[in-house]
């Protein structure tokens, strides 16, 4: 290639814009944890992504990520904080509750 000759143009690949949907219901969000929890076992943080970011798309990769660092600080299991703090995020007091017990319903039989 001669050094005078122009660099090729090549046009960028489309990339998808991920959207985030609107707010779930407390419903939607008890059974999303408990399809999580149950899929799961050992380790439930890949199946919690896929399903919140990917799936669902109610939080952005990024949101997912500042929100799983701040469960690190909490006291207790970080995907159960995870639960908590995600559902505290939606509808306060109301939406915490729903995905609690989608993680430890599996844990109580």
């Amino acid at each position: 290639m001669p050094p005078d000759s122009p660099p090729a143009a090549v046009a960028a690949p489309a990339i998808p814009a991920l959207t985030v949907q609107p707010p779930p219901s407390v419903f939607a969000l008890f059974f999303a944890f408990a399809k999580m929890s149950l899929a799961g076992f050992g380790g439930v943080l890949a199946f919690a992504r896929r399903g919140i970011v990917e799936q669902h798309r109610w939080m952005t990769a990024d949101e997912f990520n500042e929100t799983f660092a701040l469960c690190h600080f909490l006291p207790g299991p970080n995907i159960v904080n995870l639960s908590v703090v995600f559902g505290s995020r939606f509808a306060a007091s109301s939406a915490a509750s729903p995905p609690l017990p989608g993680w430890s319903g599996r844990r109580c039989c």
